[in-house]
């Protein structure tokens, strides 16, 4: 009895394969990643692609609408990306030194916000305008190696709480900065703003 030649077991795995190697055709739910060439999400059409930097057009984002609890925005280049907390994403550390929140953008589960900011002073009491350098900012993705940008201690990236309350956890404030991008450049973050309740 003859074995089969080792390359047919190449070409059966190769077929095997091919169901998953669409590029083109699978939906995905990020707005942000359309300016890597992805497809948005409910008519799968594909979105030219955006000048540098740029984020493709959200009409969930509004820079005039008020800021809701639970929800994050800022500006960079010409865009107005804008989210939301997870609500078992907001949260203060046991020494009250620092907070985290995160959550993903308005018009992509894919994308999102996460911060986590080291404050001067420990959060065990009601406090005001409060500005600290010491941030670990990135907004992620989910379908790329590395996010899409990230803060460094190597350039100036600011959070201001400009009011906490402790009773409630209440916490509201500003952020911007410069961030570094997967190629290497630099971008600005500006106009940030939070509104979120921190947990203990």
């Amino acid at each position: 009895m003859r074995h089969p030649k080792p390359y047919y077991f190449l070409v059966f795995f190769l077929a095997l394969e091919i169901p998953y190697v669409n590029t083109g055709c699978k939906k995905e739910y990020s707005c942000e990643a359309c300016t890597r060439g992805r497809m948005i999400d409910s008519l799968s059409v594909p979105q030219p692609p955006s000048s540098a930097g740029e984020f493709p057009y959200c009409s969930l984002c509004n820079p005039a609408d008020e800021l809701q609890l639970s929800r994050w925005n800022f500006k960079t280049g010409n865009s107005y990306v804008c989210g939301v907390v997870d609500n078992a994403g907001a949260g203060i550390d046991p020494e009250k030194k620092a907070f985290t929140f995160f959550g993903p953008s308005a018009c992509s589960i894919d994308t999102g916000l996460v911060m986590t900011v080291y404050v001067p002073v420990p959060l065990d009491r009601d406090r005001a305008d409060l500005t600290t350098y010491k941030v670990a900012f990135y907004y992620y993705d989910h379908f790329g190696p590395r996010d899409i940008f990230i803060s460094l201690s190597t350039a100036p990236f600011y959070v201001t709480l400009k009011s906490f309350s402790y009773a409630t956890g209440l916490a509201t404030g500003t952020f911007g900065g410069t961030v570094y991008k997967v190629n290497g450049d630099t971008a600005s973050i500006r106009d940030g703003s939070f509104k979120i309740k921190l947990k203990y």
